[in-house]
């Protein structure tokens, strides 16, 4: 059995879910998942259920079995003290250190694990892409407002731009270690989409749609999706997913969304 923790937003939680895929697949057992709320960030929900995952949530008796306790804040504060401290105190338990870069020796991992940490590498999940893909197929059908912008992006040179702010300004931890993307980034982009791409539309995608309106002047070709919200706004990376080029931001639920589509003519500029 591999017992992967989920914490974070949507992104996060499929980097997690795709490497503990991976395992599993390699040992030849069961993937089980364990959701638990960061302390410091902000509060995030179960959210793979969108999709058709192959894992179930772990149980108590799972979790005791990898010495695992249930109390979220014992669980985090843990994770803490190996993460900062270098202090092992389950080996059952692996955990992502620092510097956060692909750790090749992670894929030699044996069975009975739990995994904790980010993991956000293509390198962790590359050799089942195709599984993966399968795995991220949203089931839910879409409503007639989003079949309509489908409609739209299907039919046009669309180009996704996606503009997170949200925690990434309210929340000072957040702010201090991933920050906005500076208006000069999209400008840019968008300048370079309209001179690699004959007649783009564009499709922006953001927790503030104001500021987005009030701030990306793009021209008359340009749609602002808003309607998406609350428990509905992992549309937002369906819709993406599916527009012919991506402008993506600092984000995994950005990142996914460019990951997801599969036209193979793709252009997607993303930040260093």
């Amino acid at each position: 059995m591999i017992i992967t923790n989920l914490t974070g937003g949507l992104g996060n939680q499929m980097f997690q879910y795709a490497l503990g895929r991976h395992l599993a697949l390699k040992n030849k057992t069961k993937l089980k998942l364990h959701f638990t709320n960061a302390l410091f960030n902000t509060k995030r929900d179960y959210e793979l259920s969108i999709f058709d995952i192959k894992a179930t949530l772990a149980t108590r008796e799972d979790l005791n079995k990898m010495g695992v306790m249930e109390n979220r804040i014992v669980n985090r504060l843990l994770y803490l003290i190996e993460d900062r401290l270098s202090i092992k105190l389950n080996k059952k338990i692996v955990t992502e250190r620092p510097p956060y870069r692909f750790n090749h020796s992670v894929l030699s991992l044996t069975d009975n694990i739990y995994l904790q940490g980010y993991w956000q590498d293509e390198n962790y999940f590359k050799d089942i892409e195709n599984i993966i893909r399968k795995d991220f197929t949203f089931t839910n059908p879409l409503d007639e407002k989003n079949r309509q912008i489908v409609d739209l992006i299907k039919k046009t040179d669309s180009v996704s731009i996606h503009v997170r702010r949200g925690d990434y300004v309210s929340n000072p931890l957040t702010k201090a270690k991933l920050g906005v993307l500076p208006f000069g980034y999209y400008k840019k982009s968008i300048d370079k989409i309209k001179k690699m791409v004959k007649k783009p539309v564009f499709f922006v995608f953001s927790d503030d749609i104001p500021w987005c309106r009030h701030n990306l002047k793009i021209g008359d070709n340009v749609y602002f999706i808003d309607h998406n919200k609350g428990i509905y706004s992992y549309r937002d990376m369906q819709l993406m997913s599916l527009c012919r080029h991506n402008i993506i931001a600092n984000s995994t639920f950005s990142w996914w969304a460019g990951w997801l589509n599969d036209d193979k003519r793709k252009i997607i500029i993303k930040p260093k």
